[in-house]
């Protein structure tokens, strides 16, 4: 990929990352690991959903697979998304030796 090609996909993540964050109004991290957004009410949760991925698996940081869910502020509606950490070693534990 040329730098011209990086640069846009930085930027193109950079604009989905602002996007998103403009839109959080918490997050909440489960006692597994696994992290619920939630969200100002009239957006498109299932996009948010998306968005949420994309910038998750994108930044990698998170060392485990989970269910992840995007929640509207009034807590009436959510999306739910499955981020994959895409870590060398996850799902070891779970290989017969």
């Amino acid at each position: 990929m040329e730098n011209n090609e990086l640069n846009s996909v930085d930027q193109e993540l950079a604009a989905m990352r602002k996007k998103f964050e403009d839109a959080v109004v918490e997050t909440v991290l489960s006692e597994s690991g696994a992290q619920t957004y939630i969200i100002k009410d009239g957006l498109d949760l299932k996009e948010y959903a998306s968005l949420a991925k994309i910038i998750l698996e994108a930044n990698g940081d998170i060392a485990h697979d989970f269910n992840g869910r995007v929640v509207n502020e009034s807590k009436t509606d959510h999306a739910d998304f499955e981020y994959k950490s895409r870590w060398p070693l996850d799902g070891l534990a779970e290989i017969e030796i």
